[in-house]
């Protein structure tokens, strides 16, 4: 499954850039639609999944709070995070597979504006600007990065575009790469909390980490093997 996924992304990518060699800048259109297309046939390859997740919270006063968790995914049962330790003193949050594998862009759901074409994280990308028309806390204003070489996720800066109360901003940077199977996963996630009045517009900055994917039972290479 995973080499269709990659085959059929690059192929529409290929177009792109044969777009882009001409007068004509490339159509953010097809990028998203080959974008989205790679987005869903990379969920749907996935039976199983497992991941190590590692969280930490810098304090002012005192040493960083940290937690270590397991998330495990199947078809079935959708997914679980089970913690292995922990000093936080709040939720850590919810997860499901598309926290792993990146959003849907849908353009009912999003303003999408090409900006143009940039280094991002090592990788020739095109730069997408977004804006959601659906404002609520699933949904992000600001810059996706998605390779040129296949149309699959990069990086993602942006805020949430409708906290929920009493939180005021959320602002994320995610970067992604590619996992067993090929396709893209979430390697690293920077969230920085700004409340509002209610929490006297406190600032909260929570670091996670993602290793040692296991998907459809294949684990990654680890990069010291």
């Amino acid at each position: 499954m995973a080499p269709v996924v990659l085959a059929v992304a690059a192929l529409a990518c290929a177009a792109q850039r044969a777009d882009a060699s001409s007068a004509e800048p490339p159509a953010a259109g097809a990028i998203v639609e080959a974008y989205n297309a790679g987005i869903q046939r990379a969920r749907d390859a996935v039976d199983s999944l497992r991941v190590l997740q590692e969280m930490e919270e810098p304090r002012e006063n005192g040493p960083a709070l940290r937690e270590v968790a397991a998330l495990s995914h199947t078809r079935s049962g959708g997914m679980v995070r089970r913690t292995v330790s922990s000093t936080l003193t709040y939720p850590a949050g919810e997860y499901t597979l598309a926290s792993l594998t990146g959003p849907v862009l849908e353009p009912r759901e999003y303003g999408i504006r090409l900006v143009g074409e940039e280094t991002m994280d090592g990788v020739a990308c095109f730069r997408l600007a977004v804006e959601a028309l659906l404002r609520d806390r699933d949904h992000i204003d600001g810059d996706v990065w998605v390779s040129r070489g296949d149309c699959s996720l990069v990086r993602i800066r942006a805020l949430v575009s409708d906290p929920p109360f009493p939180l005021a901003e959320i602002r994320l940077d995610k970067r992604f790469s590619p996992g067993p199977l090929g396709f893209p996963l979430l390697r690293s996630h920077s969230g920085e909390v700004r409340a509002g009045l209610v929490l006297g517009r406190k600032r909260g900055v929570r670091h996670i980490s993602y290793r040692d994917y296991v998907v459809n039972g294949i684990p990654e290479r680890r990069t010291d093997d």
